[in-house]
């Protein structure tokens, strides 16, 4: 791992995920993200972003870092096409997804909606 992902795992807010591990993690969490990385160089930014959230959003929102050995294994389940993305969870469902690197009101913007018990929990798109 890089230094930008270390810190991220490191985060008191951030559990690196297995693919054994998920179902269980999603159980205990009804609000979180899962972030896939990928390979891509910008994958490193958007980590800088989800620890940026990880930060503002501590004690309301758990990030779930996936595992890169699993990230082709759980892309389809979550709606991921494209890497870095960040999956929006509400009670184990995807709320919405945002990939690749956008600007910080993207994420968010995004991450309030999840925490606004009155959004739907139907996945939306655009974003990807």
């Amino acid at each position: 791992m890089s230094g930008v992902i270390d810190a991220l795992a490191a985060h008191p807010s951030c559990d690196v995920l297995r693919k054994s591990e998920l179902d269980d993690w999603l159980a205990r969490n009804p609000r979180g993200l899962l972030f896939f990385i990928g390979d891509r160089p910008e994958g490193l930014d958007v980590t800088v972003v989800v620890r940026e959230l990880a930060t503002s959003y501590q004690g309301r929102l758990r990030v779930g870092l996936v595992d890169q050995r699993d990230e082709a294994a759980l892309m389809t389940r979550f709606g991921v096409v494209v890497m870095p993305a960040v999956v929006y969870m509400r009670d184990g469902q995807p709320a919405e997804l945002v990939a690749r690197m956008r600007d910080w009101p993207v994420f968010s913007q995004a991450a309030d909606r999840l925490l606004d018990d009155a959004a739907p929990a139907a996945l939306s798109g655009g974003n990807a």
